[in-house]
């Protein structure tokens, strides 16, 4: 087990890093001077037990230090250093009451009374630590028991029934979510800035939390009692376990009646909200990818197949269904907020992932063709990503063997990926408009457009 300790001063970090050492031989100290640094080590090291923390550093706001920290692994004692006047002036209330084991120690550092209490505050913080299971949290692991999980799938909920894990080397693994204990969106975000995609579950682990979150999900579907965005989170969690379930299992009976069930909330919730733009207005923009982009897709395709004069439940369900589908099998969350194949923001990807996102429409309308109930759904997801001047991907097919309910749905998929993530904003949405213009502005897509323009832009 590893202990972090935050301090501008030299003198200072060796003094009790020496201290540290000769009380608790099994222990190993790292030492950072700034939040930054803290928050590089404990995303990429550990696992730590507890953190110390200097209160007197002059460079860095020690309290947003131990908040930061905090969020990012969780919970964890932590010992502040100092004056017992400066330690009460920049340490809130809020932070140092959050852990009973929270302790303070007056300085100077080389007092008798330093030693003792830097003895009895450690040996505390150590004992939870222990008791948390912090010193076997890393793991050499084969890698081939092991699962990987889009990081994103995970901002859904606030604990896991399962441990999860971060991979630190191909055979060493951290977990960092212990099951069934509290954490926060912000420790996965924090990973998630340095480029971390996935998380890890044992493979076991993995088919139980598939069954059992698909039961949970299917309840909830059908409750009917959710509102606002406890509805639309439900909803986000449903598409995320179907897509699980895909890309583990394959088309199964369970993913067939996820399906139906999601297919059904999406038509029921569009006649909950009288217009596109008051249901845009309460979604929560906070878990963009790609489940938000699928549902988002689903919505509008259902509202603008209503100005279509489309009254038929089948065709909308034929859409909703194409929404879910459409980008499952994407490698990366990112790929699905892009819409050609000329887009610099291809480039910094791997040539394996490029080549698996032009790829994905004719890959997904393969699996969709096992979607027996929903008919032709495999001709609208292979050409998903086609536009009427033959610019899109992966066919070119000419103008005329794209239907209106090809338009319908590739507008609706495009201004889903790039209203996703944002809040709901009349500009932004003008702006996707008018450069959809170019490259939708004919053929059957021309009526479809002008009733985009008139469900979700603004004069």
């Amino acid at each position: 087990m590893k202990v972090l300790f935050v301090s501008e001063i030299p003198e200072e970090q060796e003094q009790v890093k020496r201290i540290l050492t000769n009380i608790h031989k099994e222990l190993e100290m790292l030492v950072v001077n700034n939040l930054e640094g803290a928050m590089d080590i404990v995303s990429t090291d550990g696992p730590f037990g507890f953190f110390i923390i200097d209160a007197e550093m002059k460079k860095t706001d020690p309290d947003k230090t131990a908040k930061a920290l905090v969020d990012l692994v969780g919970d964890r004692p932590l010992i502040f250093l100092g004056h017992n006047a400066i330690i009460n002036d920049r340490i809130s209330q809020e932070v140092y009451e959050a852990n009973e084991n929270n302790e303070k120690i007056l300085k100077p550092i080389n007092q008798e009374d330093f030693l003792i209490d830097f003895k009895n505050s450690t040996e505390k913080a150590l004992k939870w630590a222990k008791d948390e299971e912090f010193a076997t949290s890393i793991e050499e692991i084969n890698p081939d028991d092991f699962v990987k999980m889009k990081i994103r799938s995970f901002y859904l909920y606030t604990f896991f029934p399962y441990d999860i894990y971060l991979e630190i080397t191909h055979t060493q693994y951290i977990k960092i979510i212990s099951a069934n204990k509290p954490y926060t969106i912000n420790t996965l975000v924090k990973y998630a800035k340095k480029n971390i995609r996935h998380l890890y579950i044992r493979k076991d682990d993995q088919l139980k939390y598939l069954e059992e979150e698909a039961k949970k999900c299917l309840k909830a579907i059908r409750k009917s009692t959710f509102q606002g965005q406890d509805l639309f989170i439900i909803m986000l969690r449903s598409i995320t376990i179907m897509h699980q379930y895909l890309l583990a299992l394959g088309v199964s009976p369970t993913v067939l009646t996820l399906a139906n069930a999601l297919t059904d909330t999406i038509i029921t919730t569009t006649e909950k909200y009288p217009k596109l733009k008051s249901l845009l207005q309460n979604y929560p923009h906070l878990y963009e990818g790609i489940a938000s982009k699928s549902l988002l897709t689903g919505f509008i395709s259902t509202y603008l197949s209503k100005q279509m004069g489309w009254d038929s439940i089948t065709t909308k369900k034929k859409l909703a269904i194409a929404s879910l589908l459409q980008d499952y099998n994407l490698p990366d969350e990112a790929l699905s907020k892009i819409n050609h194949r000329s887009d610099p923001r291809l480039t910094s990807f791997s040539e394996s992932h490029i080549k698996k996102f032009i790829e994905h429409p004719m890959q997904v309308a393969e699996i969709a063709r096992q979607f027996t109930m929903f008919p032709e759904i495999d001709f609208i997801i292979e050409n998903h990503h086609e536009l009427p001047n033959r610019k899109g991907f992966p066919n070119q097919p000419v103008q005329s063997k794209l239907t209106a309910i090809n338009a319908v749905f590739n507008l609706s998929q495009y201004m889903a990926a790039e209203i996703d993530g944002y809040d709901y904003s009349p500009e932004l949405n003008n702006k996707v408009l008018r450069s959809m213009n170019r490259d939708f502005n004919s053929g059957q897509f021309k009526d479809p457009l002008k009733l985009l323009k008139k469900i979700i832009g603004s004069k």
